[in-house]
């Protein structure tokens, strides 16, 4: 690997990366010190409330059924939308900018013009933004663990922790990918992140809507939120083989082909 272009993309990264870390570790530590204080409550609301059940079960993704249990509260944090929203941001902020934001900047010319392939560039770029998306998730559950442990609730445990980070990284990775696939076929940024994000929206409505309108669960298949179900994973304490499959399966797709097409196609600022 290149080291100019490590301390490039960690230059580039680090703003993103410090500010997502944070407003996630932040909204962990927070909803997971709130949510034990009305665990009892939640739990009546829930299960006297149909509305509100579907809610839950939309957001959790999954259905719940007539006892509540630990799971169901704890899975809460980690299927927030604010919390999806915020590390899949950091995911499409990372991927869009090589190479449809080195285009928009007009310094695509001159990165190219050094005696780096763009195998290398991609590769580089590729393992500063994994590591940059560690340091996110782990600063997510590192707020969620403080959070819980000052609110008097139950932390993840280690096996727990571990299969839920496994199953965000892949959704991370899955989206992230997708994101890079869209910035190596555009020519402007905003494009390619106004086009992650609609496909982002589609797919939390579909992940939504699937648990109670039938139409919506034969597009379920095409939601990456559809594979990602942490109450699933605190309830059966299991590894989601399937789900990991399928995300990180998509990931190295869509990596590859953004590759592909990174490589192949004539880039310039004119």
């Amino acid at each position: 690997m290149n080291r100019g272009l490590i301390a490039k993309s960690i230059r580039e990264l680090w703003p993103a990366t410090l500010l997502c870390g944070m407003l996630a570790a932040a909204f962990e530590g927070l909803i997971a010190f709130i949510l034990p204080r009305y665990e009892q409550e939640m739990s009546l609301q829930i299960l006297d409330m149909e509305f509100v059940r579907r809610i839950i079960e939309g957001m959790l993704g999954s259905r719940i059924a007539d006892q509540i249990g630990p799971e169901i509260i704890g899975s809460i944090p980690w299927a927030h939308p604010i919390m999806l929203s915020l590390v899949l941001a950091h995911a499409v902020i990372c991927c869009t900018r090589l190479p449809a934001g080195e285009v928009d900047r007009g310094t695509i010319d001159v990165t190219l013009g050094l005696p780096i392939s763009r195998w290398q560039w991609m590769f580089t770029d590729s393992v500063v933004w994994v590591v940059s998306a560690m340091i996110v998730i782990a600063m997510a559950l590192s707020g969620h663990l403080l959070g819980a442990s000052a609110g008097g609730g139950r932390p993840l445990g280690l096996q727990q922790g571990a299969l839920i980070i496994a199953n965000l990284s892949g959704l991370y990775m899955a989206v992230g990918s997708g994101a890079w696939l869209l910035s190596s076929l555009s020519d402007r940024r905003g494009k390619a992140i106004t086009a992650t994000f609609v496909l982002i929206v589609v797919s939390f409505l579909v992940s939504y809507l699937e648990q109670f309108w039938e139409p919506a669960r034969f597009a379920a298949w095409f939601s990456a939120l559809s594979y990602y179900r942490p109450i699933m994973i605190l309830r059966d304490g299991r590894w989601p083989v399937r789900d990991l499959c399928m995300l990180y399966g998509a990931a190295a797709v869509l990596w590859s082909c953004a590759a592909v097409v990174f490589t192949r196609r004539d880039l310039c600022t004119t």
